[in-house]
């Protein structure tokens, strides 16, 4: 495979940027089971692996952001 224009190589950015918007819309089931569905090992730079990472960043987004917890603020006591 040869080298690839630049702007091949724009559209193809745009295209995951957009799959990476599709996931986060996704629920956790649905995201789960395209997990499931992935090929358990796929060859390095391919479609099959590239969508496996971008599902577990997804599924580590989630799990990060549910793990913060909002602190309240404190309540100052007077001088």
């Amino acid at each position: 495979m040869g080298p690839i224009s630049m702007q091949t190589a724009a559209g193809l950015l745009a295209d995951l940027d957009d799959l990476k918007a599709h996931l986060a819309t996704v629920d956790d089931h649905t995201l789960r089971t395209l997990l499931q569905r992935m090929p358990g090992k796929s060859v390095a730079g391919s479609a099959e692996m590239t969508m496996t990472i971008l599902i577990y960043r997804e599924m580590e987004i989630r799990k990060r952001d549910r793990n913060v917890v909002p602190c309240p603020p404190t309540a100052r006591q007077g001088n």
